[in-house]
Formats: structure tokens, C-alpha cells, sequence
């Protein structure tokens, strides 16, 4: 399987999707590259070398291994070939999946045991890259099957005999921007974590504990600096999907922004809330920064800037055509409103691939044709309801979540208990375009196949049977749920998948985190208001100004609330609750949704759609434990020792 697209210039407006086949070479690099299996992940492989050899003799062979190195090292949020696998939002207030039944459908999360606050060692969230994506005994290890194979092709790729010194050049750079992804991966969960950074070869176990977070922090931002030094600008269309000199700034902009956050950079007045999440001794430091700082979130503003400014020179631009609803009763590319079309990755009327948002896009997507297995629906069907429009797992969105999204006028809402005519209700609404472009609810016009979606019970009087949507196939949805995420999923062209890409970094992530990092360093500036504007204003919501946001703490409940909408869905949620620090209160109450029953209300004869008679409904209560800020690391990891050093194990506070 291989991340780069290659774009077929004659095909159709569409344009189709050719991989790099790993045929059998992807058996020998899997058998003569990865670590053995039967002891640790950091255990030094035996022999090797000639498969190596042959692997790295010509370019047209190390293609394979580049391409490898990529499918294992670049992350998505798309749900794949597994039964077992989800959103990883459902662990947020972005998703809800209904239990007992839907418990298998995120078992790679172990949410069923995560959202009652049970997560363990051996039922942790870490479900390790998508080639290996597994429960969290082997999930862990995968980060560093994917860290070696970096460093194998960083280490190899000179050998190579027909390539060019600058195509030589462009490959360890970007070997050195997947070792870094592949130790944020990691780092984004644990914490501090082992520092990987050459191939370890010959026999024996070697023993590399944690780092600080201050050593895992530096550690990426130079592979991204060096990264960056080497990478080209741009590159054509038959490399879509390879990192580029702004893919590295980006990453080196993320870091820094979490490592400025409290969660690692703990103001004084936060640390009693952490108490459960911090030893209170020296192994903190692999926990958090040893002491508070705002010059990191000075650094992390300069980063952001950084992507802001090569962007230009990189064919990257805030997609904004003046357009910011999409067409109701539309299903064409023409009808997109611009957040839309955003996450489709198309642009202009007739759709063409490729959004000019997207810094980096992960290619696989629920329609590949390289899968894994011959399931690849198991994409569509456990990545919403609506797509198949039959069996599948109901992506439910709770109205807590909900609720962040303004009025159009920029106001807040309370949602009403009860009500005659949801469609009606949730449409007058007239939230924040972005929610109509990113949910399906009952009663939508959604495509001209789908034109009143049936999330409904059956009518009480049995003038109307249960709607084909209302069933979680996999929980027997009793709660009659009438709203659900369709972002990332099939509804124009004829429910055409293939244009979809992973947004691994757009650009609108940048603008926010520029502005959050400038309001946390001096306050709401100029330039602050300016970035958040700028994408509220692409939304089609109205500005905000100083008198409406007049201090620090006004600005950042701001721009958390406008971060929380514009990257919703797209695996931010989770980071970011967890990096401020609110994901313990976020987490911690009970959800709810909107529960819909057919109805006739007295009108004959009965109308061909019924009307949608609403109240709230109780998901349940979620529970947060303040442990939960670190995933514990697996007890096959714990059990040898090597973690921690002398004298501790190495495991995360509480666990």
C-alpha cells in the first residue's frame, strides 16, 4: 500500500487513483526490516543485511521501501479494513456510539471500557498506525516498526545505485519528517517516550528508556528543521501525498504548540488539578517541562507564522471563494459551500482533486483499491450510518457538542426539550454553516437519492413503520437519535468516495494555532483577531473584535470554541482537550441527543414524511479520570524493564 497518489491527467473530471504496488517486495521488507516479535519492540534484528542490500540496489526497488516507510509513518482518521475500528472522536463529545452493541465496532479504542473511565494496560486507546492498527498489547510496538523503517531507508537509501544525489537528498528528508510524525504519534498519547534515531542492528536486547518531554519535544523539532532545509517547495501531481518543505514546518508548528500547553507546560495555578497525572519527583520530567514558561508559546506563534508565510510559495492558500453554505437540494460539486469542498478536497465548480487547503494528505482512503483485506467497506459502514443507508454503525453527535456551533449571527443556543417538526426546528436553527456541511439529521434533503433521511421511530398510531436509518444495526438504537457526523462521507457525485484524502495539516490549522499561541503569549492582538477572523469569516460567521473579546481569558474561550468547529472531526478533539486541560470536565457529564418519532400530528391523509417529534434523550454519563491525561503503556512493554530505567518501571502515573 502506498500513500502517493498518482494522477491520471486523461481520465475522467474525476481523477482515478493509481498506488504503488508492493507486490512481494512488501513481504521482505516486513520479514528482513522489522524488529522480531518475540522479544521487545527495541530488540536488534539478526542478520539482514543482504535483503537489505537488494532492497536499496536500485531506485526503482527502493521505491518500494519509501512508499512502505509512508503507509506506515503518515496517520489518518479514516476508518479502514477492520471491523474493529472508529472515529477516534468517539472517545470526545464530537461522537457517540451506543452500547452494549456498538462496543465492537471501536474495540481497537476500547471504548467501551475507556467512556466508563476502565481504560487499563491492556485495554488502552493506542491503536498504533494504520498498517497494523490492534488492541493495545501490539499497538505501541507499531510505532516503532514504523520509526525503523524510517530510519532503515534514512540509513540505506545511499546504497542506492542509479538515483541521483538530490533524489537521495529528497528521500532522507523525508525519512526524517516520518520519524518525527511517527515519534509525535506516540508522543501525543504517552507522553515522554524512547528516542529512536538510527537502526538498531546485531543481537540483543537493547534497553532505551523514556524521555523528558523537553528531549522528545527538541528531538522532532529538529528532524522537522532538517527536514525542511532539504525538502523541495513543491511537487507535481504525480507525487500528491509526499511531504513538502511546509509539511515539516507544520508538524514543527503542532509540537510546539502542544508542548506550550498546559498540559506539558503547566502554569503554577493548574498543577493542583494534574496532581493525579504527576509522580510529584524528577520522573515528572517525562511528563511535563520541569517549570512553566511563556516563551513557549512564543515559539510556538513564530512556528505557526512560519507555516503562514511559506505558504504562498508552497500553492497553498485558505480556500475561500466567497461561497460559505453549500446549495441546499444540491448533490454536485457546483453546490459545495467552501468548508465543504474543503473537506472533500476538491475545489472549483467542477470538482477538481486536490483542495489547495490541504498542506498533507494521507491518499488511503475507505475506497482503496490496495486494501487490506477484501473488506474494505468496513470503512463505510463503521464510519457512519448514512453512507450505506442500511447496516452500519450511527455516528451519533451529542448536543453538548452541538452546541458550540453559533447561530449565524454569532449567538449562542439552548436546545429545546421538545418539539413537532425537527427538520423544521434543527434547520431554523441557522447555526454556523459549517454544521450543516459536516452533519446528516432527520428529515435532511441529502443527496437526490437520499431526500428525507429517515433517522425516525415508528409513529406510536403505526402510520408510520421505523425509519431505515434509526437502527444502530450493531446497538438497536432505542434512543430514536436523529443526528449524526457525515463529514469525510460520500454525498455528492453519486456518492463518490474517491476524491476523499485525510487531512493530515491544512492551512486553517494554522491560522488558529498562530492566533491561540499570540492571545496566550501577550494577550489578544491585532494580528490574533485577524487569523480567527479570517476563518470564521470563509465560514460566513461574523467577526469577533476587542469589544466583544477584551482580555486573555475572553479570547481564549474564543478561539478554543472556534478551533473546536472548524477542525471538527478530524482527530484534533481528543489532543486538544487533553493539551488544555479541560478534557476532565469536557468528559466528565453526561451526554445527550435528540430522540425522533414519526408522527401524523393529526393531519390526513397522513403526508408521505411524517413529521419529526423530538425530546432529549440521556446517552449516559462519560467518566474522565485525571489519570486518563497519560495512556498507560502496555504491561509486555512494562514487564522488561526498560522504560524507566533503574529503580521505577516506567509506567504513567496511576496506572
Amino acid at each position: 500500500m502506498s500513500v502517493f497518489k498518482l494522477l491520471n491527467q486523461k481520465k475522467e473530471k474525476m481523477k482515478k487513483r493509481i498506488y504503488i504496488p508492493l507486490l512481494l517486495i512488501a513481504g521482505i521488507i516486513s520479514a528482513g526490516m522489522m524488529t522480531g516479535c518475540k522479544k521487545d519492540f527495541l530488540e536488534k534484528p539478526k542478520g539482514g543485511a543482504v535483503t537489505v542490500d537488494t532492497i536499496f540496489h536500485t531506485q526503482k526497488q527502493a521505491q518500494y521501501a519509501v512508499a512502505d516507510m509512508y503507509g506506515w509513518c503518515i496517520p489518518t482518521g479514516f476508518v479502514m479494513t477492520n471491523s474493529a475500528d472508529s472515529r477516534e472522536d468517539v472517545l470526545t463529545d464530537n461522537v457517540h456510539l451506543l452500547l452494549p452493541g456498538a462496543a465492537w465496532v471501536a474495540a481497537n479504542l476500547n471504548y467501551q471500557y475507556y467512556i466508563a473511565g476502565g481504560m487499563a494496560p491492556t485495554y488502552s486507546i493506542d491503536r498504533g498506525p494504520i498498517t497494523a492498527r490492534g488492541t493495545a498489547n501490539i499497538a505501541f510496538t507499531g510505532w516503532y516498526k514504523a520509526i525503523r523503517k524510517a530510519n532503515l531507508v534514512m540509513k540505506n537509501i545511499d546504497q542506492v545505485a542509479d538515483a541521483s544525489p538530490e533524489w537521495k537528498t529528497d528521500v532522507k528528508a523525508q525519512a526524517l519528517f516520518c520519524r518525527a510524525m511517527s515519534h509525535y504519534s506516540a508522543f501525543r498519547l504517552y507522553g515522554g517516550i524512547p528516542v529512536v534515531s538510527e537502526v538498531l542492528d546485531g543481537d540483543g536486547q537493547i534497553s532505551i528508556p523514556r524521555s523528558s518531554v523537553q528531549s522528545v519535544v527538541d528531538s522532532i523539532v529538529s528532524w522537522c528543521d532538517q527536514a525542511a532545509s532539504l525538502l523541495p517547495a513543491t511537487r507535481s501531481t504525480t507525487d500528491y501525498g509526499k511531504v513538502t518543505i511546509i509539511a515539516a514546518l507544520a508538524l514543527k508548528a503542532r509540537i510546539l504548540l502542544y508542548a506550550a500547553s498546559p498540559l506539558y507546560n503547566t502554569p503554577a495555578e493548574m498543577t493542583a488539578t494534574l496532581t493525579g497525572a504527576r509522580f510529584g519527583t524528577a520522573k515528572d520530567s517525562v511528563l511535563c517541562y520541569t517549570a512553566y514558561s511563556k516563551e513557549r508559546w512564543k515559539r510556538a506563534a513564530d512556528a505557526a507564522k512560519a507555516v503562514i508565510d511559506a505558504a504562498a510559495t508552497a500553492g497553498v492558500s485558505l480556500y475561500n471563494t466567497g461561497k460559505p453554505a453549500t446549495t441546499v437540494k444540491t448533490d454536485n460539486y457546483a453546490g459545495l459551500g467552501d468548508y465543504e469542498a474543503v473537506c472533500n478536497n476538491v475545489a472549483g465548480t467542477t470538482g477538481a482533486y486536490g483542495n489547495p487547503e490541504m498542506i498533507l494528505v494521507n491518499t488511503f482512503t475507505q475506497n482503496d483499491p490496495n486494501a487490506f483485506s477484501n473488506w474494505a467497506d468496513w470503512g463505510r459502514y463503521n464510519f457512519s450510518k448514512v453512507r450505506m443507508m442500511g447496516w452500519g454503525a450511527k455516528n451519533d453527535v451529542p448536543v453538548e457538542f452541538l452546541q458550540n456551533y453559533e447561530k449565524r449571527d454569532g449567538t449562542k443556543w439552548i436546545p429545546a426539550s421538545t418539539g413537532t417538526d425537527f427538520k423544521a426546528y434543527f434547520e431554523g436553527l441557522n447555526l454556523d454553516p459549517r454544521a450543516y456541511q459536516s452533519l446528516a439529521w432527520g428529515g435532511q434533503w441529502y443527496n437526490s437519492g437520499k431526500t428525507f433521511l429517515a433517522y425516525y421511530k415508528a409513529s406510536t398510531d403505526g402510520a408510520y413503520a421505523k425509519g431505515s436509518l434509526i437502527d444502530d444495526s450493531n446497538a438497536a438504537d432505542g434512543f430514536g437519535s436523529a443526528i449524526e457526523c457525515s463529514k469525510f462521507v460520500a454525498r455528492v457525485d453519486n456518492n463518490n468516495d474517491n476524491h476523499f484524502a485525510w487531512p493530515v495539516f491544512r492551512l486553517a490549522e494554522f491560522y488558529l494555532s498562530y492566533a491561540e499561541a499570540l492571545n496566550e503569549y501577550g494577550g489578544p492582538s491585532s494580528d490574533a483577531f485577524n487569523y480567527m477572523n479570517l476563518v470564521r469569516q470563509r465560514a460566513g460567521m461574523p467577526v469577533k473584535d476587542a469589544s466583544m473579546l477584551p482580555d486573555q481569558a475572553a479570547f481564549r474561550t474564543a478561539i478554543q470554541n472556534e478551533r473546536s468547529i472548524e477542525l471538527a472531526f478530524e482527530d484534533h478533539r481528543y489532543n486538544d482537550l487533553h493539551r488544555w486541560v479541560t478534557a476532565h470536565i469536557i468528559l466528565n457529564q453526561t451526554l445527550h441527543g435528540f430522540a425522533v418519532t414519526a408522527a401524523t400530528n393529526g393531519v390526513t391523509p397522513k403526508p408521505t414524511n411524517p413529521f419529526l417529534n423530538w425530546s432529549l434523550v440521556s446517552y449516559g454519563a462519560r467518566v474522565f479520570p485525571i489519570k486518563y491525561y497519560y495512556v498507560p503503556f502496555p504491561y509486555t512493554e512494562i514487564s522488561m524493564g526498560y522504560l524507566g530505567g533503574k529503580n521505577w518501571d516506567g509506567q504513567n502515573p496511576g496506572w
